[in-house]
C-alpha cells in the first residue's frame, strides 16, 4: 500500500486494528508513530536515524579501513540510516587515511543511474536543500571542507539534485557536523589520541545504530564492539551481515529489532494456558 505519510501512514497507524507498527524513518516521525500507537496500547519497533561512527586506529589496513569508509558514506549518496557518517581515526594514521579517502572521494564519478556513477542523486529537490543548508551553515560557523561542499548536478545533463562528495577534518565534537543526522554525502573526521578516545568519540551522540572498527588487534576491536553503544557494530568492514542478522539501534536511533529470528518475535505473543487435569 502506497501514499504519502499524512495520507497513509497516519491512518493506519492510528487505526485501533493496528496491533503492532514497525517504522522505519525520522527521529521526529518516528516520535508521532509511538505517540499515535501510544493511544491504541499498540507495540512499536522503531529504526530512525543514525550518525553512525566509524572507527580507524593506528595498527589499521589503512587501504581497506579507506576503501571501507568510501562505501560507508558514499554509497546511495549518504542516504543510509546507517551510513558511517563519522570517521574517527587515531591521531597516528589520521594524516594517511585522510589522504586515501580524498584521493577515492576526489574519483567518484556523479551521474544518472543508468550510467552507474559512483555517486548518484539526492532523492527529492527539498532534501538537497536540506543537505546544502547543514553545510551552507557550516561554513558561516567558519568550518572549510577538504573536499567537496557544494549543490551539483549531472555532468552529462547540467540536471539533477546533486551534492559533491563532501569532507570536513577534523571537527570538533560538538559541532553539528558530528551530532547532526546530515543523510547526504558528507563525512565528518574525528581525531582520536588512542582508542579510549576513540571510544568516547564514538558514543558521543545521542544515536546508536551502527559501528565500524578497523584494527589488526581482534582483542581490542572486541572490546570496542562490546562498548561502543550500537545495535550492531563491523569489524575491519562495513554494511556486513545480512537479512539473518538483527538489525536496529539504541537511544535516539530507535529500538527493537528488524531481520532474523529477532524480528520475528516482534510479530508474536506469549500466551500462558494453565489447566486442571482431573
Amino acid at each position: 500500500m502506497t501514499g504519502t505519510g499524512p495520507a497513509a501512514g497516519a491512518p493506519l497507524v492510528a487505526d485501533r486494528r493496528v496491533r503492532h507498527v514497525t517504522f522505519t524513518g525520522s527521529v521526529p516521525t518516528g516520535i508521532s508513530v509511538m505517540t499515535a500507537a501510544a493511544r491504541n496500547v499498540a507495540t512499536v519497533v522503531l529504526e530512525l536515524g543514525g550518525k553512525s561512527p566509524l572507527v580507524v586506529l593506528a595498527d589499521a589496513d589503512l587501504d581497506a579501513a579507506a576503501e571501507g569508509a568510501i562505501g560507508a558514506i558514499f554509497e546511495n549518496a549518504g542516504q543510509i540510516c546507517s551510513a558511517g557518517s563519522r570517521l574517527i581515526v587515531e591521531r597516528g594514521a589520521h594524516q594517511g587515511l585522510v589522504a586515501r579517502v580524498e584521493e577515492k572521494a576526489r574519483a567518484l564519478r556523479m551521474g544518472h543511474g543508468l550510467t552507474r556513477p559512483t555517486l548518484g542523486p539526492l532523492n527529492s529537490e527539498a532534501h538537497l536543500g536540506r543537505v546544502a543548508g547543514k553545510i551552507d551553515a557550516a561554513k558561516a560557523r567558519g568550518l572549510t571542507s577538504l573536499i567537496g561542499g557544494n549543490v551539483a548536478s549531472d555532468p552529462s545533463t547540467g540536471e539533477g539534485w546533486f551534492f559533491e562528495a563532501t569532507i570536513f577534518d577534523d571537527v570538533a565534537a560538538a559541532d553539528p557536523l558530528v551530532t547532526d543526522e546530515i543523510f547526504g554525502p558528507v563525512l565528518t573526521v574525528q581525531v582520536a589520541e588512542d582508542a579510549e578516545h576513540a571510544l568516547e568519540l564514538a558514543n558521543g551522540t545521542d544515536y546508536a545504530l551502527v559501528a565500524g572498527v578497523y584494527t589488526r588487534d581482534f582483542g581490542t576491536a572486541h572490546r570496542l564492539a562490546r562498548e561502543i553503544d550500537a545495535g550492531q557494530v563491523f569489524v575491519n568492514e562495513y554494511f556486513a551481515g545480512g537479512i539473518e542478522v538483527p538489525f536496529g539501534g539504541n537511544r535516539l536511533s530507535g529500538f527493537g529489532r528488524e531481520k532474523g529470528f529477532a524480528a520475528m518475535r516482534n510479530y508474536l505473543r506469549t500466551k500462558s494456558v494453565a489447566a486442571r487435569i482431573g
